[in-house]
């Protein structure tokens, strides 16, 4: 049976690899920033990587800015998600 945790569990996943995808669209330049996909892909992900980028502004690399606010919202998706898994199957509660 497919339970509200299941559902909720399947949408981080795909939430997480969303902001991957978002990452990896960021580098290529040949994709035009205000193309319609990419700005729906933006709105999804920006939402939930922003209050990251706020604890955790972009840092300077050398010559270059890194933003770790994907990385953080990422892992904050995983630690989400493991905690239904182990509230799915009662270890949790």
């Amino acid at each position: 049976m497919f339970s509200l945790i299941s559902l909720i569990d399947w949408i981080l996943e795909i939430l997480a690899w969303l902001i991957i995808i978002d990452v990896v669209l960021s580098y290529i330049r040949s994709i035009p920033q205000h193309h319609p996909a990419v700005v729906l892909l933006r709105r999804i992900t920006r939402p939930v990587t922003s209050p990251f980028k706020k604890l955790v502004p972009p840092q300077r690399v050398g010559e270059a800015y890194v933003d770790f606010s994907p990385i953080l919202a990422i892992l904050a998706i995983w630690l989400i998600r493991m905690i239904l898994v182990r509230v799915q199957t009662g270890l949790l509660l």
